[in-house]
């Protein structure tokens, strides 16, 4: 399979992953290009901030918003959060001071300690379920 056929069919299954529940960049794109399109960690993170700009995500952002589900406000603080995050991040992950090797066992125990909570969290009972929404 070509890398960019690869990249198509990464792209429509975490696409559709991301409207679904959410997961998205971290957990679905970087380890997926990384092993199925042949990007380096470094690679598939810039791809990953690449598409996640307003073209891609303004589409179920504009549903999501439309059915009430989005508050601007948290949106407002996450976005500022998220670029300071991002360029701290991207400027470390850059600059050569943490290996590849290094950057995906980072990103493994991140996405298995996330795993495990949302796991453990959802069986003992405490789940985000909005009531009013979702029940």
């Amino acid at each position: 399979m070509s890398a960019l056929f690869a990249a198509l069919v990464i792209g429509t299954v975490a696409g559709t992953l991301i409207g679904t529940i959410g997961a998205g960049a971290g957990a679905l794109l970087v380890p997926s290009l990384m092993f199925f399109a042949g990007q380096s960690m470094q690679g598939a993170v810039g791809v990953t901030l690449a598409m996640q700009t307003i073209p891609v995500g303004i589409g179920g952002a504009y549903l999501y918003y439309n059915k009430g589900l989005i508050d601007l406000w948290v949106v407002a603080a996450v976005a500022i959060g998220m670029l300071a995050g991002i360029l701290g991040g991207g400027a470390l992950a850059t600059s050569g001071e943490i290996s590849p090797v290094k950057l995906e066992l980072i990103l493994g125990v991140v996405l298995v300690v996330l795993g495990g909570v949302t796991i453990a969290k959802t069986l003992l009972g405490y789940t985000t379920v909005h009531p009013k929404r979702n029940s």
